[in-house]
């Protein structure tokens, strides 16, 4: 199976590929000379951005699809930034902007329970659309722990370690986005055969 990645966010894909199964040939806008992929993602919902992604590769290629769309959740500041995680701090902000921006926020705040949130969403090779949902609950740090240096890790700690002082494997065994990926794996698994004839 070859399935396009709707992201140019290489730390994204990288993710991606590890833990999705070897059998899927997982390429990236960028193998197939898609240079200037960008989508404005003024959904309103993940799983609204997600859409907009895979459809605008999917309209593209004509071959099947995954976007992915991420948000951190923040009890104390409304459930922000959600949506708007990826473009918290500014327009074209660093992971170090964003993370620095939410701190602030939190600095008088007792409350730092957060969750993370992602929604996949595929388009087979027939155009049709699936989502697959994954939830992590965890809280946010005083400051960066570890040098995984990818969106919020450094601050988001799960049982007593952030994201980023975990091993790739470690996170990548239960987090979000992991918790996403495995539904997505078994879906293809169980179905892509009848649903791309």
């Amino acid at each position: 199976m070859k399935l396009i990645l709707a992201t140019s966010n290489k730390d994204k894909v990288r993710e991606i590929k590890k833990i999705l199964d070897d059998k899927i040939n997982i390429f990236s806008p960028g193998d197939l000379n898609i240079d200037s992929f960008e989508v404005v993602e003024d959904g309103k919902t993940l799983k609204e951005n997600a859409y907009k992604k895979a459809k605008a590769i999917y309209d593209i290629t004509n071959l099947p699809t995954l976007a992915d769309d991420t948000g951190l959740f923040v009890k104390s500041l409304d459930f922000r930034p959600g949506v708007y995680s990826h473009r918290y701090a500014n327009e074209n902000p660093t992971y170090k902007e964003n993370r620095d921006k939410l701190l602030s926020e939190l600095k008088d705040k007792d409350n730092r329970q957060a969750y993370f949130m992602t929604v996949l969403c595929f388009i087979d090779s027939r155009g049709k659309d699936y989502y697959f949902e994954g939830r992590i609950n965890g809280e946010i740090s005083h400051r960066e722990h570890g040098d995984k240096d990818f969106g919020y890790d450094q601050i988001f700690r799960v049982n007593s370690k952030t994201f980023g002082e975990m091993k790739e494997e470690e996170k990548n065994s239960y987090s979000h986005r992991a918790k996403a990926l495995d539904k997505f794996k078994n879906f293809i698994k169980n179905n892509y055969e009848s649903i791309s004839s």
